[in-house]
């Protein structure tokens, strides 16, 4: 027997919120991590002054995108970037 629309949205609907509890759960965790990793840096930073090594530098800023399908069709392929870093030009 197959499901109803409303069976098939209650079980999106579900999904949607099991996905969104895990992603929060995570976001919350990053939150802390990077509390934690602050802190260290500090510490870490006040023995080198102390000991003479090089203090720990920058901050960490963890970003991502999403790349939709037909974006990433139009995109230049690896090969495109890997020529154009090389300096070789995009010409096939």
């Amino acid at each position: 027997m197959s499901k109803s629309f409303q069976e098939w949205l209650k079980e999106g609907e579900a999904l949607y919120d099991n996905a969104l509890g895990e992603y929060q759960s995570i976001e919350a965790q990053l939150d802390e991590l990077e509390k934690q990793l602050a802190s260290k840096k500090i510490e870490v930073n006040q023995i080198a002054e102390i000991i003479g090594k090089p203090a720990v530098e920058g901050g960490r800023a963890v970003t991502a995108q999403i790349v939709e399908a037909d974006r990433q069709a139009n995109s230049p392929s690896a090969a495109a970037i890997a020529r154009a870093i090389t300096g070789r030009g995009l010409g096939r």
